[in-house]
C-alpha cells in the first residue's frame, strides 16, 4: 500500500535553493547530507528533511543542456510529489497515461515509477519503500507534513487520479497519505500548482514561492 509522503521535488534557481533551504532550516528542518549530480541534464539537487524520514528535494540547473523546460520556466516551485509503498509491484500496476516510466535502483536510491511523464509540469511517483522504512529514518521529531493543497483549473482531474492511480483513502473532501491530508482547491493555475502546509516549526511563517507557498503554523501536532 501507499504509506506516507516520499519526498518532494522543488525545482529552483541555485540561489533560491540556498535561501528556500536556509529559511527552512532556520524553522527546523534538518539537514541531510544528501546530494546528487544529474549530469545527463545539467541539474543537481540538495535536500533538508522533516519529521518520519521524508525529505524536500531542491533541483537546480548546472550548465548545459540544462533540466527540462517545463521544470524551470517557473521557478521555485513543487514539481513532483512522490509516494511511498510496501508493495511496489501492486501499487504500480495503475491504468498509466502516456508516458509512464520506471526508474531502476541507481544513486542510493530503491527503484521508482510514475503513472505519467516524468518532464510533466507536474509530476507524480512512487518509491519502493518494502521495508517501510524511509530515506532518513532518524528524523523523529521536527515539523510535521500535515497537508498539500493542489491549486489550479485541473485540481479535480488530479483528485480522481490520485485516487485511481494510488489506491488513496479519501478524507473529508480530499484523499489521505497516511497522516498527511491531499486537498484539492480552485486556483488560477491551468494545471495545479502545489502548498505545503507544515506543523511543529519554529513559529508561522509563509515562504512564498512562484506559484504556491510553504505555510509554517508553529502549532504543535496534536
Amino acid at each position: 500500500m501507499i504509506f506516507s509522503i516520499d519526498h518532494i521535488v522543488f525545482a529552483a534557481t541555485p540561489a533560491q535553493r540556498d535561501e528556500l533551504m536556509g529559511a527552512l532550516r532556520r524553522a527546523g528542518f534538518p539537514p541531510v547530507d544528501f546530494h546528487l549530480d544529474f549530469p545527463d541534464i545539467g541539474s543537481a539537487s540538495d535536500s533538508v528533511g522533516f519529521r518520519g524520514g521524508s525529505s524536500l528535494e531542491f533541483v537546480f540547473e548546472t550548465g548545459p543542456p540544462g533540466g527540462p523546460a517545463t521544470w524551470f520556466a517557473e521557478v521555485p516551485r513543487v514539481i513532483g510529489l512522490g509516494f511511498s509503498s510496501d508493495d511496489f509491484e501492486r501499487d504500480t500496476a495503475w491504468d498509466p497515461d502516456p508516458g509512464a516510466w520506471t526508474m531502476d535502483a541507481q544513486q542510493g536510491f530503491p527503484n521508482s515509477a510514475g503513472p505519467h511523464k516524468h518532464e510533466s509540469d507536474f509530476y507524480v511517483f512512487v518509491m519502493n519503500r518494502k521495508d517501510r522504512v524511509l530515506q532518513f529514518p532518524e528524523l523523529t521529531e521536527g515539523p510535521r507534513l500535515a497537508k498539500i493543497t493542489l491549486a489550479g483549473a485541473a485540481a479535480e482531474h488530479w483528485h480522481e487520479r490520485l485516487g485511481r492511480w494510488l489506491g488513496l483513502p479519501p478524507s473529508g473532501s480530499g484523499l489521505a497519505v497516511g497522516d498527511t491530508e491531499l486537498a484539492f482547491a480552485e486556483g488560477p493555475n491551468p494545471n495545479v500548482r502545489a502548498t505545503l502546509t507544515f506543523d511543529n516549526t519554529s513559529g508561522p511563517a509563509v515562504i512564498p514561492l512562484a506559484a504556491g507557498e510553504i505555510r509554517l503554523t508553529g502549532e504543535s501536532a496534536g
